[in-house]
Parts: C-alpha cells; structure tokens; sequence
C-alpha cells in the first residue's frame, strides 16, 4: 500500500490515479475527505494534515511508501519523518522543485532542500522530484484569456522548459514503487525550451481564437499572483524564478524523463490540446 499527501492536488491526484492503474492499493491523506468523493471505494482515506502526526501515525499502517509535498513548516515536517520511520516506511518520495538546484538562495529553493535534507537523513530510502515550471501554471492565465484574451508575461522572450504534471506524477510513482531506481534526486523538464509568446500561441491554436501577450513588470507579476491567492513570500520567490527565465538562465533540459520512463515527456502542445477546455 502506498499513502499519498496532497492527492487533491495537481500532481498528487495524478499520482493516485496513476497508482490505481498500475493495481496499487492507495491510501491519501487529506485535510478534507469530501475532495476525494469521486474514488469512494476505490482508495482508503485518512484525513488529517501536517499538524497532526498521530492522525499521520495512524495512516501510516500497513504502508510501504509515501509520497510527500512540501507542506507545512519544517518542525510539523521533521515530525512526520519521524513517525514514517517509526512505522518502518520502506521509502518515500518528495515532490521538491528544481529552484534547490537553480535558485537555492530562494524561500522555495531553501524550504525544499531543508526538508530534502530531513529525509535524506531519515532512515528511508528517500528520493526526491525536482520539476521545473509545470505547465497547469498557465491556468493561472484563463481569466485574462475568458476576459478579453490577453496573457500578462513578466518573461518577455525568454525560454524555459516546462512540464506536464502528469509526466511529474508518472516518475514519482516509478521512484515510490520501484526499489530498484538508482537515482535519489531527479531534476525533471519538459523535452523542449519554450517562451510565453510561443506558448500563447500554441494556446490560441488550441483555442481557435486569437490570443496576444502583453509584457508586464516583475512587481506586477508579484502583484498578480498575491491577488490569485499565492503569499507574499511565496509569490516573491515564484517571481525570482519568472526573472531567471527572462534572463535567459533557465533554458535548461533533461534526459530524465525519457531516461526513467522509456519515454519523451509530453510536449506543450500536447498538454494544451489535451487541457483546452479548461481555459475556455
């Protein structure tokens, strides 16, 4: 059995059902039971959160792995650790980020290598995904685009290579069920170095209708996402990631996709056409 962190979310969800297709008993633990009505029956369900170690305790019978986020502080998060090698978890895998490896200085690149290192230290086969942008954050673009179909791009020009979370999930689950896997830390991007603009306009094709870019400011970018709901700190720290690119420091790929998976990961213009609806 494997127990799932964040199975509501955009990568845990796909994780979870990625489990469940391979013929893997799930167990996720959730802040709200009610998020996950649509497995009844399919998954167990075990509700609590980060600040609750017991209830996690509790979820953690009968496991062999776990999948964490990075949720919660880093003394609620060491607790955890602890109780998952307490319960003799054979392995647990984190969704960290590339900012460890990019932009370390940051709050995010910092938060995540923190808890990185309380896991690596743990007595747990600990491994650790670390994508870059993923490419369900252009969401965060459907307002403008239903609005009066303009996308805010606080990147110019500059190239990155963005990930479909389901090709996150899918080598999260190959590391959470395969003890064979060599590999702890595994940076994953996306095949193929992209801009806004470029991506705006595979978008407009998707959508069958024109779509235009319009250059914003780093403070607005700020701005924009604290509006959305992010926190100040996390959105100023998105944001240093957003300024890498727009300098031309984040055009980087791996081969580790392909490498783990035996497969080229999803490239933009599939996961726009496989996701359009949700910007109309």
């Amino acid at each position: 059995m494997y127990l799932v962190t964040g199975a509501s979310g955009n990568v845990g969800s796909l994780v979870v059902e990625q489990l469940l297709d391979a013929g893997h008993v799930v167990r996720a633990y959730v802040r709200t039971a009610s998020k996950l009505a649509h497995l009844s029956g399919r998954i167990e369900i075990a509700v609590g959160d980060y600040a609750t170690p017991d209830a996690f305790s509790a979820a953690l019978e009968g496991v062999q792995g776990v999948f964490f986020m990075n949720i919660g502080g880093a003394e609620s998060f060491g607790a955890l650790v602890e109780r998952a090698c307490a319960c003799q978890v054979e392995r647990a895998v984190m969704l960290s980020t590339a900012m460890v490896e990019f932009l370390p200085e940051t709050m995010l690149g910092r938060a995540h290598r923190e808890k990185e290192d309380m896991l690596a230290a743990a007595s747990l086969d600990a491994r650790f995904v670390r994508p870059t942008g993923f490419m369900s954050n252009t969401l965060l673009w459907a307002p403008g685009i239903r609005a009066d179909g303009v996308v805010a791009n606080p990147m110019g020009t500059g190239r990155a290579a963005p990930i479909a979370p389901e090709d996150i999930a899918a080598v999260a689950v190959r590391a959470l069920t395969d003890p064979g896997l060599t590999e702890k830390a595994m940076l994953v991007t996306g095949a193929e170095t992209i801009s806004v603009p470029e991506q705006v306009a595979l978008l407009a094709q998707a959508l069958g209708r024109p779509l235009r870019c319009m250059d914003i400011t780093l403070d607005q970018a700020v701005e924009n996402l604290t509006q959305a709901g992010v926190p100040q700190q996390v959105a100023a720290s998105i944001v240093k990631s957003y300024a890498s690119v727009r300098e031309g420091r984040s055009a980087v790929t791996s081969e580790t996709v392909e490498r783990i998976l035996g497969r080229k990961p999803l490239r933009f213009e599939q996961w726009v056409k496989m996701h359009a609806d949700r910007f109309r």
